[in-house]
Formats: C-alpha cells, sequence, structure tokens
C-alpha cells in the first residue's frame, strides 16, 4: 500500500439558522491553490482560490441551474485532504474562510467559476469598533480573543456568522499554542475606536512580546473558525518535520530547495514605545554599525515599562544578525505516495493542517557541492502555498532560522540542543 491523499472541497451554511450544513464541490474542483503565511510580531493571514466546471450552467448566477440563486458571499469554503496509510486515514484541515469573490468565465461553448476565499480575520479586522470599553489582560492572546470573539462582554466587533441564529455577530475559537505567560497589555477604548480592528491589533496588540497569530480550519467542538496563537515564540503543541536528501522512517523527501539570507527580519536597533503612557525604549545592536540601521518600531499596547524593555532587548538578540539557511522548498502527494512509510502518513497529515503546518520546527539535510557530507538547516515554517491539481499535489514551504524564530518543545533533539536553538 502507498499513502494517498484525496481532497475534498465544500462550501457551507447554517441554512436553517441552527445546522452548519454543507455542500460538496469536490466533483467539480479542476484546481486549487492555499495559502497561509505568519510571522513574529504579526496577524497571519489565510486564503484560497478553487476554480469549478460549470460546463452544465449550474453557479451561473440568474441562469436557472442548481445553484443560480445561491448567496455565495455569506458562505464559508472549506478545504479538506484526506489522508489514508496503512490501513488508517485522517482528514487533514487546510483552509476554512469566507468566500469573498466570484467570477464566471463562459464563452458560450465551455465554463468555469472561479472562487476565493479569505479567513475570517481579514473581514472582520476592516471594521470599525466604537463601543469597546478600557480594559486591561494578562496576556496578547487573551488581549486578542477580548477584542475579537463576539462571545467576549467587552466588545461588539462583528464575525461572518455564516447564518448562524444562534451567534448573529459570528464567532472564532482563540487557541494558545504555547506555555501561558503573563504580559500584561492594556487597551484603551478610544485608542482602538480610532483605526480599524484589525489596524490595532497588527500594530499594538500582536507586537506586545514574540506573538505570532494565524488562522485555522473550522473547529469540530463549536463550528467556528480556529485561529492559533504563540507567544514569547514558544511552541509547545508543535511537529516535527525532518526532510532528508534520502529520507527513512518518518523523514519526508522534498525537492527545489532554495538556501539564502534571511534578511527580512534583520534588526539592528529596536524603538518601543508604549501607547497608553508614552515610555519609549530604544536600543541600538551593535552590530548597526555594520549593517546599518534597520529600525524596527512600535507602538504597543504593553502595561509595563520592563515589558517593553524586555520586548526591545529580545528583537535584537534574535535578529541583530543574517543567517544562511534553507528558505524555500517543495515536497508533492506523489514523492510522499511513493516514499513515505505507510506508518508514517500522519507527517503528511500534520504538514497539510493549518494547525500543525504553520510555526512550526523543521530540519533540512543537504549536501552542498564540494562537500563531503550533508549538512542540516533547523528552521521554522513560517508559510507554505499549497497547489493541487487532478495530476498531483505541490506544497511549498517558506523557512526562516530556528535560532531567532522560537523556543520549541519538540519530538526532535535537533531543535532543542544548547548552542544550536534557544530554551528559554
Amino acid at each position: 500500500m502507498a499513502v494517498t491523499s484525496t481532497w475534498r472541497i465544500e462550501v457551507g451554511y447554517y441554512d436553517n439558522g441552527t445546522t452548519f450544513t454543507t455542500t460538496d464541490f469536490t466533483s467539480r474542483t479542476l484546481g486549487l491553490t492555499v495559502d497561509h503565511f505568519t510571522d513574529l510580531g504579526v496577524i497571519g493571514t489565510a486564503q484560497a482560490v478553487i476554480t469549478l466546471d460549470n460546463n452544465d450552467g449550474a453557479l451561473t448566477p440568474g441562469a436557472g441551474g442548481t445553484y443560480s440563486s445561491t448567496s455565495w458571499f455569506e458562505r464559508a469554503l472549506l478545504i479538506y485532504c484526506d489522508v489514508a496509510g496503512g490501513g488508517s486515514s485522517a482528514a487533514a484541515k487546510v483552509f476554512a474562510g469566507i468566500i469573498d469573490d466570484f467570477q464566471v468565465q463562459d464563452d458560450g461553448i465551455t465554463s468555469t467559476v472561479t472562487i476565493a476565499a479569505v479567513d475570517v480575520l481579514q473581514t472582520a479586522s476592516r471594521q470599525q469598533v466604537e463601543t469597546l470599553v478600557n480594559f486591561t489582560q494578562t496576556s496578547p492572546m487573551t488581549a486578542l480573543r477580548t477584542i475579537i470573539d463576539p462571545s467576549q462582554s467587552y466588545n461588539n466587533t462583528v464575525m461572518p456568522n455564516f447564518g448562524e441564529t444562534a451567534n448573529p455577530n459570528g464567532n472564532v475559537s482563540v487557541f494558545l499554542t504555547s506555555p501561558a505567560i503573563t504580559r500584561r497589555v492594556n487597551v484603551v477604548g478610544t485608542d482602538i475606536s480610532a483605526s480599524p480592528v484589525g489596524d490595532y491589533l497588527a500594530n499594538h496588540v500582536v507586537t506586545c512580546g514574540l506573538t505570532a497569530v494565524w488562522p485555522g480550519g473550522f473547529d469540530d467542538n463549536t463550528g467556528h473558525q480556529q485561529i492559533f496563537v504563540v507567544e514569547n515564540a514558544q511552541r509547545i503543541d508543535s511537529r516535527t518535520y525532518q526532510f532528508a536528501e534520502n529520507p527513512t522512517g518518518s523523514e519526508m523527501p522534498y525537492r527545489n530547495l532554495e538556501r539564502g539570507f534571511d534578511l527580512d527580519q534583520l534588526t539592528t536597533a529596536a524603538r518601543i514605545e508604549r501607547l497608553d503612557t508614552g515610555y519609549v525604549n530604544k536600543l541600538q545592536a551593535e552590530q548597526q554599525p555594520q549593517y546599518g540601521s534597520r529600525l524596527r518600531q512600535y507602538v504597543t499596547a504593553s502595561n509595563s515599562d520592563s515589558d517593553t524593555n524586555a520586548d526591545v532587548s529580545n528583537w535584537l538578540l534574535r535578529f541583530a544578525e543574517p543567517r544562511y539557511t534553507s528558505t524555500r522548498l517543495q515536497v508533492t502527494a506523489a514523492m510522499i505516495e511513493e516514499r513515505l512509510p505507510d506508518a508514517q502518513f500522519l507527517k503528511w497529515v500534520d504538514l497539510l493542517t493549518a494547525q500543525y503546518g504553520i510555526f512550526v520546527g523543521a530540519t533540512v539535510e543537504f549536501t552542498p557541492a564540494g562537500r563531503p557530507s550533508a549538512i542540516t538547516d533547523n528552521t521554522v515554517i513560517i508559510g507554505r502555498t499549497i497547489k493541487a491539481s487532478p495530476a498531483d499535489t505541490t506544497v511549498t514551504v517558506t523557512l526562516r532560522p530556528s535560532i531567532d524564530y522560537g523556543t520549541f518543545t519538540l519530538d526532535s533533539a535537533a531543535l532543542g540542543i544548547i548552542g544550536i536553538n534557544r530554551l528559554g
């Protein structure tokens, strides 16, 4: 037997207001693309595009077909990959979001429909929240949840509800994937009402500490979109991926490796100001004369001068040196089918999921020209693009050096060795 991958594309809605029902569009799907990206100090994003066969005209608005009167822009797009191996199977939650574009291509003979969707945070982030009261939370994660989760008592943020009458303002499920920390965040209602929700979160909340945020799939228990948060760049529920030139056991094959210097986050000076008091701390790294001024500056909702000082120091300690490392590679479903043992099929499942395929550790084995043996890059996956067609599925992952990007509690010793990656 071999590890097999089967895609499943659904459109969902609470048709009666209480039960989430889905329509399967897999048989119409000609191809799909899913993009996820996050980074430290930013709110990650997810978007998907699917192309559907419409030769029967069933999807053409107003043409009298099965879906001609569907209200597409209030519906959820759900993408799964059902993976089987060794007599077992599991479904990877690849994407969930709200449809925000619908295009028909029709020449009178053949027709296709292109549907695009984005995660719910992207739609909610556009709104102004006028009546949020002041509050203080104990961490960036709890402050984020207070602002974006309509079930919290502090706000009136509105999420897409997909027709659910019990939650007319929508809902999300926010999960902390790192140890609980005390990192007080002070939110002033007049500050957040002065800008869109997304701007406030991006500029003032997730910039507290080394925080990363990204959207996931739909939660099985609540039916709401998952939002994952890592604080202090420390993830404890992570998976480890080992990419090898000649993989054995749980190692995964790869192709088209790119290596280079990671300059995106190079920081030789940091200036962080507290939004509530105006307290400012600015430091310069000793490397600034070498690399020039690469200033990182934030105005944060931090509720502590000492925490603000720690943020300045952390950015400089982690990102004052450029690193040469693996930056991108590809793995395909055909490669997995051929080279990953059946018993390891869950590795492929995890890589495809939004939960375990983003902000996770990965080692990459590579033999440079002229070298007698392979070297290993220790990295973190911060983004991935999945392209699927009837012929194959290609996953392109974006990598950053783990020494700068995180402290991980992993199932691999290589990413936790003192002197190779930070342990605290």
